[in-house]
Formats: C-alpha cells, sequence, structure tokens
C-alpha cells in the first residue's frame, strides 16, 4: 500500500466557509477560504502513527528518529542539497536577486536566500480524493484568511520573530483611538496572554495589514486576533469595538 492510499483510509471533510469577493468585476460572487484545522507538530503526527496508522515500535523512539531525520534534512538543505520527502514534495534553497553581470558576488541583502517547496505527484494527486464540505455563508462582519510569513512565505503555519508577516482578510483595518485597538498574537492554550504588534504597520488595509512579529513566549501556539472600531466604511467609527479572529494557529 502507498503512502498516499494509506494516508487516505480514514479523513474528515475539509470544511469551507464563503467570502464575497471584493476585487473589481467580481460583485455577487463567493470565493472559497478553508476553515484550517490545527497545525499539528511531529510529534502529534509521530502519536498518530501510534494510535491510528498502525506503527506498533515505541512512540518515543519514533518521535526521536524523526527529529533526528529532520535534523539532518536541515543540514542537507544547508549544505546545498535539494530534499526529496519520500516522493511527496522536495525542499531546496533558493536565491533570488538580480546580478549586474556574471563577475557579481552574492551580496545577501540583495540576493535573499529562501527555502522552496515543490509538491511532487503522489501529493498533488491526493485532491482528487479529499472530500470537501461548505459550511455556507461566513460571517463577514470582519474575518481574517490567512497570514503569511515574509521570511519562510508559510501560510497560517509559522511566524518568524522580528520578521514580516502580511495578514489577509476582510474589514481588518485597525482604526480608532482606544489604546486597546490593534493586531494581537494570543496564546491558544493560555487565556489572556495576548501579545501587541507594537512596531507602526507598513500596511493598515481593509484588507491587508503588514506588520512586524512581536517577540512571543515560546512553548505556545497562537492565533491572530485584530482589535478595531473599523465599520467597512471609511471615516465611520463602530460604537463598540470588534475583535476579529483568526480559524487558525501559527507557531513561532
Amino acid at each position: 500500500m502507498s503512502v498516499i492510499d494509506d494516508a487516505m483510509q480514514v479523513l474528515h471533510k475539509i470544511r469551507v466557509k464563503l467570502y464575497p469577493d471584493h476585487l473589481p468585476g467580481k460583485d455577487g460572487c463567493l470565493i472559497a477560504r478553508t476553515a484550517n484545522e490545527k497545525t499539528l507538530s511531529y510529534e502529534e503526527v509521530c502519536a498518530a502513527a501510534k494510535e491510528r496508522g498502525g506503527y506498533t515500535g515505541s512512540l518515543e523512539d519514533l518521535k526521536e528518529h524523526t527529529a533526528v531525520f529532520l535534523k539532518e534534512a536541515v543540514h542537507q538543505l544547508c549544505d546545498g542539497f535539494g530534499v526529496n520527502f519520500g516522493g511527496l514534495f522536495t525542499a531546496y534553497i533558493n536565491v533570488g536577486g538580480m546580478f549586474e553581470n556574471e563577475y557579481g558576488t552574492v551580496d545577501k541583502a540583495k540576493h535573499k536566500m529562501d527555502v522552496r517547496f515543490k509538491a511532487l505527484y503522489s501529493l498533488r494527486k491526493i485532491v482528487d480524493l479529499i472530500e470537501i464540505f461548505s459550511e455556507g455563508l461566513a460571517d463577514t462582519a470582519g474575518y481574517i484568511a490567512e497570514i503569511e510569513d515574509v521570511r519562510t512565505k508559510l501560510l497560517n503555519d509559522v511566524v518568524t520573530i522580528g520578521g514580516m508577516f502580511i495578514l489577509l482578510g476582510g474589514k481588518i483595518r485597525v482604526f480608532g483611538e482606544a489604546a486597546a485597538v490593534g493586531v494581537y498574537f494570543c496564546a491558544l492554550d493560555t487565556p489572556g496572554l495576548c501579545i501587541k504588534v507594537t512596531e507602526n504597520l507598513a500596511a493598515n488595509d481593509p484588507s491587508k495589514i503588514i506588520g512586524v512579529v512581536p517577540e512571543l513566549p515560546p512553548g505556545h501556539e497562537w492565533y491572530i486576533e485584530v482589535r478595531t472600531y473599523f465599520s467597512g466604511k471609511t471615516g465611520r467609527l463602530l460604537k463598540e469595538m470588534r475583535t476579529i479572529r483568526s480559524t487558525f494557529t501559527v507557531k513561532q
């Protein structure tokens, strides 16, 4: 049995919510966005392999061996090799930017490096097997669709402390004079632990916010909150502050 066939044995449906499409010429149309489940750690995947996936060895051994594999995979990436993860996807280092001529030297300020991922056939074909369930129209009083970590290019997954993030959604503009207004990272497991983005936002629009990830205590998963008096109409304040919370969490 292949990796994909085995993985498809027991699945629940992927949920989507429908949102208005505000692009020009798309009035009245709806677009789907996945209602993301939590992001699993490699330890949680190991535990699932033990409980559901048929692994019969020691769970602690599996976690330890997986950690060793991931550490070595990162070492090989840093050593210039691409890594094929079991025929599912490849990871490799990409160098961006332009060189003026063939004698140009690498300047890390101009030639940014990042890690790229390429889905291979075995992983791409699973989209034909996944069932999708629409939960209907989402609450359009304001929503957070996704957060991109600029450094890693990952969506709704991790954030880099001190790095830039791009938050997309609807009616998320930070607006109002109250001290509580702003963008927050809130710990999923610790009610009341919310860290505010204190640096000035590079962009603050109804559908996009760009800012700097604040210093976040380790060991937590974080959901995003936007606290605002923005009503959806420029210059018009809500009577009460609105809190818009992401349906996904991220790690640092």
